[in-house]
């Protein structure tokens, strides 16, 4: 009986770069949260656009994002 391993046929990876799009900015919870707060505090603390102070949090600091990265 032979104790010799079988020679396996491993994939050495390829050294290319990959044409990979980047993936979209995504803000982090805390920097929309953040954002979020001083859009309340500019409506002047009115409760009620919660989702409106989220939504613009979140379009604020991609469009953000993209003007730096253009």
């Amino acid at each position: 009986m032979s104790t010799r391993k079988k020679s396996q046929n491993l994939a050495v990876p390829d050294s290319r770069p990959m044409d990979r799009a980047v993936p979209p900015y995504e803000p982090t919870l805390e920097t929309i949260r953040a954002r979020a707060y001083e859009a309340y505090v500019q409506r002047g603390r009115i409760d009620g656009f919660d989702l409106e102070n989220w939504l613009q949090a979140e379009n604020e600091l991609r469009e953000s994002y993209k003007k730096r990265t253009d």
